[in-house]
This record gives structure tokens, sequence and C-alpha cells, in this order.
């Protein structure tokens, strides 16, 4: 079974990097995630439902051939994610869904990040300093436009206002 990474497939995998739980591939949360990664794994023809499991604040699946690909492109994210492309757009998102926040002064942040992440920022220019376990992003207007198009949960806060959208010419 050959598996080939897609947007859609780069958002469940950053999704699923920042909220995993330890029993097959699946996310622990709150219910809007828990909805979101299932609706999500479904779409994407990755189980079926029958076969996805959910108990108090987690949902998962077992399939060894992409649970093996998951952590493939999680260990090569350096690699596979280093243009700005839709690809690094929707793994940042699913990233940023799953630990990312914005204050109400509009600063935003990524929750429980390391070096990995802190590079990959840096390596598609998106630079960003450390706080304790967060990463805060110093432009945070131009990140989220980066990856506003992919985002399924946290995509209403107010500074998603300040994004200017391209017209359509007719």
């Amino acid at each position: 079974m050959k598996i080939k990474l897609t947007p859609e497939l780069s958002y469940i995998i950053g999704l699923w990097r920042k909220n995993r739980c330890f029993d097959g591939i699946g996310v622990k949360g709150d219910k809007t995630l828990l909805e979101v990664f299932s609706k999500l794994v479904l779409d994407a023809k990755l189980t079926t439902s029958d076969k996805l499991l959910a108990e108090d604040e987690k949902v998962y699946f077992y399939h060894t051939a992409y649970r093996k690909f998951f952590q493939e492109v999680e260990k090569e994210q350096l690699e596979r994610f280093k243009y700005l492309n839709d690809y690094a757009s929707s793994y940042l998102a699913g990233v940023f869904d799953g630990s990312g926040q914005i204050d109400e002064r509009g600063v935003v942040s990524l929750s429980f990040a390391n070096s990995q992440d802190e590079l990959l920022l840096l390596r598609l220019g998106f630079i960003s300093r450390r706080r304790a376990d967060r990463l805060v992003i110093e432009k945070p207007l131009v990140f989220l436009a980066f990856i506003k198009n992919y985002l399924k949960i946290k995509n209403n806060h107010r500074a998603f206002d300040l994004i200017k959208t391209p017209s359509k010419k007719a």
C-alpha cells in the first residue's frame, strides 16, 4: 500500500502530532477537536466508521501502514514542509488547531513546541520566540493568512478580520 501525502492528510498529521493519544492513531481533546478529526479521517477514507473507536476524550483507529506513515512524516517534517505551499499551510493549520492560541491582544502562539517546530517555522519565514514551552509568532497576521484556508477549528477570532483576502475580479 503506497500512501501519498496530500494537503488534507498533512492537516490530519499536524492535528495528530500535537494532540495524539497513544491508542492507535488518534487524538485526545475537547468535543470539537474529536469531531473534526473523526470527520476528516472518514472523509479521507483512512478507516471506516465501524473501526473508528471513541472514548471519553479521545478518538482513534488502528492501521499499521498509516501509523508508520504518520511517524515518518513527523520525523521528516523539516524536509517535507520546507516550501510555502498547500502542504506546509495545511500541516501548520493542523498544528495550530491542535495547540495554537490567539490571546485577547492578538498574540499568536503554539503550545508544547519543540526545537523542530521552531526550526520549521523559521525555514518557512515565520520568526518566533520561545516563552517556556510556547512559541510566540512575531508577525501573527502573516502566519494566520498563510494557514487561514485550512483551519477547521480556530478560525473565528477577530484577528482573522484584519487579514486581507484577495478580491476576485470578473
